[in-house]
């Protein structure tokens, strides 16, 4: 294809991440981004094998595992002490793992990334509207009435929450599930070396975790999220009890977590994340195209929300790349990326209501299943290599296409 004129509106994971790889083979890209002064914010994210790999192309892998906590392992028990979810890597290859990572360390790299390129940035522009988008010359309308023209494409990459999916008539469902998460990250005083996704579960209405984190963009310390499983219409309740009846809640499912716990002084300190399902039957409309969370934004429960933006970048500039015309690209992603985000969003519907809801039957039926499931290889096999972001249905895997690396 010849060089397009492309704006990418969201500088996020996905967005970042396509603006590299689109300038990277030509085009001339403008990424637009809401917050003046983007910041690097946020708490811990899980990178799967899937994801490092798109970071290995980008050259941005060495940096990310310099940051971040090289986890092999993801281990889930009940209250009393049984093994829920005890899932290692090494079981599906010696050279794979996660990396627990700082969501701003992340953003950090990638946004530097694109400050050396030749790309476009506009900051504090938040894109109203977009006009004109049937044909090859896209304009976008900011909130506050600025007006920038003669875009060939535009990408919106600007989370679960944007309006941009309703203001270009795209057919959509958008749910808020009515769980979702309280996040602290907290500081080490000791370097980390907890390779464990550790998880607490009694029944399927709590649930803590704590992931190894690596370091802050601000600081060296090591760090560890804390996540609180918490219903969103609960949120005054849980306020109203108190941070004391909280602290006792959290070290009866883990009684180790003081260290932690000190340094909460405020339930303020606790951030509340809320889960979105987005679908759209098809990702484009006329010249726009949506990537990431703006797309298909699922419950964090298999942790692949990073990992699926970075793959939707990728393999949208490869079918640019392997195409003369805009509506050739779009067809060749849509075919690339449909049946794995189909697939990541039927498992974590599936999968959340045994983690995250009011049911004790699918709680009892998760703490008898799933720890045997663990046991079968067959079965194993199948949950690793979803956690790891390969996955394209049940009985279809794209592993092959993901090199292992051993770096850590």
């Amino acid at each position: 294809m010849e060089s397009r004129r492309i704006a990418i509106i969201g500088s996020g994971t996905a967005g970042a991440a396509a603006a590299l790889f689109l300038s990277r083979i030509g085009h001339k890209i403008t990424l637009f981004e809401k917050v003046k002064h983007p910041e690097a914010v946020g708490a811990g994210v899980m990178l799967q094998p899937s994801g490092m790999s798109v970071l290995r192309e980008l050259g941005l892998e060495n940096a990310i595992l310099e940051s971040g906590a090289i986890v092999e392992r993801l281990y889930a028990t009940t209250t009393k002490g049984k093994s829920v979810l005890d899932l290692r890597y090494k079981h599906l290859g010696n050279d794979y793992y996660g990396v627990g990572i700082h969501r701003g360390v992340l953003y950090q790299s990638l946004y530097d990334a694109v400050l050396n390129q030749p790309i476009n940035i506009e900051v504090g522009v938040d894109v109203s509207k977009i006009n004109d988008c049937e044909r090859e010359g896209c304009s976008l309308v900011s909130t506050d009435g600025r007006e920038f023209r003669g875009f060939n494409l535009v990408i919106v990459a600007a989370g679960a929450r944007t309006h941009l999916r309703k203001m270009t008539g795209i057919p959509h469902s958008v749910r808020e599930y009515p769980w979702g998460a309280l996040w602290f990250v907290a500081e080490e005083e000791e370097k980390n070396t907890n390779d464990i996704l550790r998880q607490h579960l009694n029944s399927t209405h709590t649930m803590l975790g704590f992931l190894p984190t690596g370091k802050g963009p601000h600081g060296n310390a090591n760090l560890t999220s804390l996540f609180w499983s918490i219903k969103a219409d609960e949120l005054q309740n849980f306020r109203t009890k108190g941070l004391s009846q909280w602290k006792t809640d959290v070290l009866q499912l883990a009684p180790n977590a003081n260290r932690i716990l000190d340094q909460i002084q405020s339930l303020d300190q606790l951030l509340f994340a809320p889960y979105f399902d987005v679908v759209l039957p098809l990702p484009y409309k006329g010249n726009i195209m949506f990537l990431g969370d703006a797309a298909h934004a699922t419950s964090p429960q298999l942790g692949q929300g990073c990992n699926l933006a970075l793959v939707d970048a990728m393999t949208f500039a490869d079918a640019i790349d392997q195409s003369k015309t805009i509506p050739a690209a779009f067809n060749i992603y849509d075919k690339k990326r449909r049946r794995q985000i189909q697939y990541y969003q039927w498992a974590t519907r599936f999968l959340t209501p045994f983690f995250q809801s009011n049911s004790k039957t699918l709680g009892a039926v998760r703490d008898l299943s799933m720890g045997l499931s663990c046991r079968i290889p067959l079965v194993s096999n199948l949950m690793l290599s979803t956690m790891c972001g390969f996955q394209e249905g049940l009985f279809r895997s794209s592993r092959q296409t993901y090199p292992t690396n051993s770096q850590h």
